[in-house]
C-alpha cells in the first residue's frame, strides 16, 4: 500500500497488524527491575499506554505544527484546547514503519491528532496526560515527559518508572492495550 493510500484510511485488519507490530517493538524493551514499579519505559507504556487511531488532519489540509517539534506543538495545542484534548506522549510507527518517540493530541474519540507529521503514522501508543499537568511538568523540566536528550529516558519518566504514575495524571482516552 502506498503512503498516500495509507493516509486516506486504514482498514481494521491492517490497523490491528500495525498496532501489533508497534506493541511487539515495545514488548522487546519491557523488562522488570528490582524495586521499581516499571523496569523500562516499554513496561510503563504497556501497563498504562493507550492505542490511538491514525487519522488524516481534519479538513484534509497539512498539519499546522513544525516537523521535529512534536512535543512542544502537542502540549501547546492540548493546553490551548481547554481540556478538549489530551497531550499524548509515547511511540508511533511512521509511514516507513519505523518506531519513533513522538507526541500528539487526542480527544474522546481516540483519534491521534498528529500536528507534525504530514502523513499520519501507522500506529500510535502513548500515555494520555492531562494537558495542564503535561504543560506544568514540561515547563518545570524544560523537556518532554518521557524522553530526554538523544533518545534517553527523561528524569520524569525515571521517577514514574521507579515510583509509579501520580494519581490523576492520565486521561481516559484511547483504547487499552490487550495482553
Amino acid at each position: 500500500m502506498t503512503d498516500t493510500a495509507r493516509s486516506a484510511g486504514t482498514g481494521e485488519a491492517e490497523l490491528a497488524a500495525e498496532e501489533e507490530w508497534l506493541l511487539t517493538c515495545v514488548r522487546m524493551t519491557a523488562r522488570r527491575r528490582e524495586g521499581w514499579a516499571y523496569g523500562t519505559l516499554g513496561e510503563l507504556l504497556l501497563a498504562h499506554g493507550r492505542l490511538f487511531t491514525p487519522t488524516p488532519w481534519p479538513g484534509g489540509g497539512a498539519p499546522p505544527g513544525e516537523p521535529g517539534h512534536c512535543f512542544i506543538e502537542a502540549v501547546s495545542w492540548a493546553w490551548a484546547s481547554e481540556d478538549a484534548l489530551a497531550y499524548v506522549e509515547g511511540v508511533a510507527l511512521d509511514v516507513r514503519a519505523h518506531e519513533q518517540p513522538h507526541a500528539w493530541c487526542a480527544g474522546p474519540d481516540g483519534k491521534a491528532l498528529d500536528l507534525t507529521w504530514s502523513d499520519p503514522g501507522r500506529a500510535y501508543l502513548g500515555l494520555p496526560v492531562r494537558a495542564d499537568t503535561a504543560r506544568r511538568i514540561m515547563s518545570e523540566t524544560a523537556g518532554p515527559l518521557l524522553y530526554g536528550a538523544e533518545g534517553l529516558v527523561s528524569p520524569t519518566a525515571m521517577q514514574w518508572m521507579r515510583d509509579g504514575l501520580p494519581d490523576g495524571l492520565l486521561v481516559d482516552v484511547g483504547r487499552s492495550v490487550e495482553g
